[in-house]
């Protein structure tokens, strides 16, 4: 009988010892995480404000240039049109190489300009990136000084259907960028 409770009292330890190590192995993957919405940050920061517009003036003046070639095209192929019962066969195909010139140039300038390494991507790390970059390194420190394991952007998530406002944290990385705080804290 003394055996058979001892052997139960054992038992009974290493059941409690497991149980504790799984309670201290839940209690340090627990991951805590807050919120921003990084549109709402971004759009606060004047500097920010500014640099899109200079942004968008950029790229409508270099829609202006491609635009033009095209009209170039346009008014070619019109023109080419309207001539084209009267050209010998040779003046036809020099025509129609030029009109295909003019339309490869406005592809051109089109990927020269907009593609993903092209002048308008350059501006744009040139202007935005560096207030992007600003912004993150306060989030990370945000993050660190919270003991956040996760900081979800709810701008970009549209998967978070809900998030309680204590946990955002959009107007303390205003503050420590310096900028005023426009919404009510809850």
């Amino acid at each position: 009988m003394f055996k058979m409770r001892h052997i139960q009292l054992k038992s009974g330890f290493i059941l409690l010892f497991l149980c504790c190590l799984f309670i201290e192995v839940n209690a340090q993957s627990v991951t805590r995480y807050a919120f921003v919405n990084l549109e709402y940050i971004l759009k606060s920061i004047p500097d920010y404000a500014k640099a899109q517009d200079e942004l968008n003036n950029y790229s409508l003046k270099l829609q202006a240039d491609i635009d033009a070639v095209y009209i170039e095209v346009a008014e070619l192929q019109s023109k080419y049109n309207a001539d084209k019962v009267f050209l010998t066969p040779s003046m036809r195909e020099q025509r129609e190489k030029e009109i295909a010139a003019k339309e490869n140039k406005a592809r051109l300038l089109q990927q020269q300009y907009f593609g993903t390494n092209g002048i308008l991507f350059a501006k744009r790390e040139e202007l935005v990136k560096p207030l992007q970059d600003e912004v993150l390194a306060v989030i990370k420190d945000v993050a660190k000084e919270g003991n956040f394991g996760m900081i979800i952007d709810v701008a970009a998530d549209n998967s978070v259907v809900y998030f309680d406002p204590k946990l955002d944290k959009s107007n303390l990385v205003l503050r420590k960028l310096g900028y005023s705080v426009k919404k009510q804290e809850e």
